[in-house]
């Protein structure tokens, strides 16, 4: 009696799940998982707890962070900035026209769009530690072939 052989790699492959980098130690270093429990308010009134994982580097104790959670982050608040000081300036050519007054609410406005835009700072800085190392590892590849 034949059996049947199956090929491992024809199934469907876990899912592979992105490792978290670490601002601090400039790698994607061994972490723990540490739990998290908030409380969140429910439609009866009442409240449930939910819990989330949060990825520590062994190394330095420090929460870390993942790049593609990091990139949305701050693409989607750069774009509503965008999307935000866009209505702004219809606003003011519309209802209002040119002038100095209307010319200085569009500065001030634009001052607190771009304030708000540096406001994702610990996702804008992993993501230019992790550009940094990159360009590190890059060069030392670089150096190692000459």
């Amino acid at each position: 009696m034949e059996e049947e052989v199956e090929d491992i790699e024809s199934l469907d492959p876990p899912p592979t799940m992105e490792e978290p980098w670490c601002a601090t130690c400039h790698a994607f270093t061994d972490y723990r998982r540490k739990w998290d429990t908030i409380q969140r308010a429910d439609l009866d009134g009442g409240f449930y707890s939910e819990n989330f994982e949060i990825p520590h580097c062994i190394d330095c104790d420090k929460p870390m962070l993942l790049l593609s959670t990091c990139r949305k982050l701050v693409w989607s608040v750069n774009s509503l900035t965008i999307l935000v000081w866009l209505i702004g300036l219809l606003g003011v050519l519309v209802l209002f026209g040119i002038s100095f007054g209307s010319i200085t609410g569009l500065l001030i406005h634009g001052g607190f769009c771009y304030l708000t835009s540096r406001l994702p700072l610990k996702s804008r800085l992993t993501l230019q530690s992790y550009k940094k190392a990159k360009k590190e590892e890059g060069l030392k590849e670089l150096l190692q072939k000459l």
